[in-house]
Order: C-alpha cells, then structure tokens, then sequence
C-alpha cells in the first residue's frame, strides 16, 4: 500500500464549546505547535530516547492486527503510530494525524526515514473528526488529549469513529510535583515574568492528571472499561549543554519565550533552569524524573 497524504485545514479559529476563551486557546495552541513543528524534527530523537517506552506501551496494548486501520491522534513526528504500522501488513492502513499542518508534514518526512509505506497523512481535528462512524480498528494519541480545547469533546469523537470493541490507547502526565523535567523551567520562566501561569481550568501538560477522573471521563463518552497504569520516565542529558538545547529548542512554550530574549537575560535564565535542575545532576550530567499515566479504553 502506498503511503498517502491528504490536508485538510482544520477550523483554527472557531470553537464547538467554551465560547471566546476556548477559541482564543485553541487559536494560541494552533499557533504554538506550528511554530514548534520545525524544532520537534529536528529534535525527535531526543524526545524519543525518553517516550519511547511510552509509545510501546500504547502500541502493545492497542495490539493491532494485521489488516485494520489505526488512527493515531496528535501524532507530532509520528513515531508512535509508526510503531503500529509495522503490525498492520500491506492491507492495514494507519491514519497520522494532527492538528497542525506542520507536524503532518514532518510526520510524512519521517515516515520516508522508517520506510513506512501503509500510512495516510491528515490534518484532523480531534474534536471534531472528518472520519464515519465505526470506521477505525484503534486509536493511539500519545499526550494529546490534555492539551485539547474540549477534551471530553474529542474523547466522545473518539468513540465515535471506533467500532465496536476498538481500543483506544493514550498517554497523558502524572500530577505536576512528580514532573520536574518540565515545572523547574517553567517556574523559572514565570519567576522572571517570560511565561504566564495557565489558568487553573485550562487545558495543559497537567490538565488530565488525576486517573479518577479519567476514568469518570471515558465512562460518560461511553467507554465500558479502562485501565490507567503509572509509568516513570526519565530525560538524560549528558552536560548542562543539552540541558539547555533541550529547554531552549523543545520545550514548547517554553523555549519560544526563551528565544524572544536577549543575550543577557538569556544567560540569566539558563543559570537559573541550571540551578533548579541541580538535584537532578548525576555524574556532571542531567536525570530528569516524570510521571506519565498509560491508558487503556474500549
């Protein structure tokens, strides 16, 4: 099967819920993963030494067949749904999508590096999806749904296009204490007025951290069953070098304020991640913890 892509510009500046605040959110999320998709290419690797296991996770316990079609979901570089097309066959197809244009055209890049050849390109919306019902074997999103407008929303669009016994598999992160990869930089970013706080009912990295609340979640969209299982990561960083280009290249928000500084300020605010992150040192490099919650639902 040929690899295929189809683009379709998702409504960027209209909302189903929320009214004017939820438009504004997910104009800015929009705005933001475009501009991040570029950096996330060329960073990929790091990012997947550390989630890969992730990934793997998802993928086994989504264990798609030989024939079916995957959707994969905020798919960023692609490398998790990547990992089930290899299981699909040359009858199976995976559906890579995302939101942001960008990150579908970078996903297709590396689909070229993987040889994947049974897979299809689309800029999905996931709160609203231009996909028939029952009509996806599986879907796999890999720490999208807490950054979504309406992420109830998309969940129950999820169900939606799965049939019947379909599985969906995602991955969201644990509460914000057990996630010092990324507070200690964004803390020193808000300390020093780069960054704004998100308010407390906003979508973010921590929005979904809390598995009862998963849970009551995917029962009200109409899942029967989940399962949420805690999983330890952790980011390693050679020297305070890739420490830094890790923070100033990959960490969305994050590393666009950073690149909005001076010289001056910038070496101020390095010094600063550096010091926060000085319990974390191993060796003259860097072992940073997180807590990721792997979930299950059908």
């Amino acid at each position: 099967m040929e690899t295929r892509s189809v683009v379709e510009q998702p409504d960027a500046g209209s909302a189903p819920t929320g009214g004017a605040r939820s438009e504004e959110y997910r104009r800015r999320s929009y705005e933001l993963w475009q501009q991040m998709a570029g950096r996330w290419e060329r960073g990929r690797e790091v990012l997947w030494q550390t989630t890969r296991p992730v990934s793997e996770w998802l993928v086994d316990r989504l264990s798609p067949e030989p024939g079916q079609t995957i959707l994969e979901l905020a798919a960023g570089a692609g490398e998790t749904g990547f990992l089930a097309a290899g299981r699909l066959g040359d009858q199976g197809r995976l559906i890579c999508s995302d939101f942001s244009p960008r990150m579908v055209d970078a996903a297709e890049r590396v689909a070229a590096d993987f040889g994947i050849r049974n897979a299809e390109f689309r800029v999905l919306d996931a709160e609203r999806l231009k996909l028939e019902d029952d009509s996806v074997d599986g879907v796999v999103c890999r720490f999208g749904y807490m950054l979504m407008g309406d992420p109830g929303l998309a969940l129950r669009e999820t169900r939606r296009v799965l049939r019947g016994e379909g599985r969906l598999a995602f991955s969201v992160f644990g509460e914000p204490g057990r996630n010092p990869w990324m507070t200690v930089a964004r803390g020193v970013m808000a300390e020093r007025a780069h960054l704004a706080q998100p308010a407390p009912d906003e979508p973010g990295l921590f929005s979904m951290s809390d598995p009862e609340t998963i849970g009551i979640l995917l029962a009200e969209v109409g899942f029967a069953r989940s399962e949420v299982e805690e999983m330890g990561i952790r980011f390693r960083f050679a020297d305070a070098d890739s420490l830094w280009a890790y923070a100033s290249e990959l960490q969305g928000p994050i590393a666009l304020a950073i690149a909005k500084l001076d010289d001056d300020e910038r070496k101020t605010v390095r010094a600063a991640i550096e010091q926060g992150f000085a319990p974390f040192r191993q060796n003259g490099g860097y072992q940073l913890p997180g807590l990721v919650l792997n979930v299950l639902a059908h």
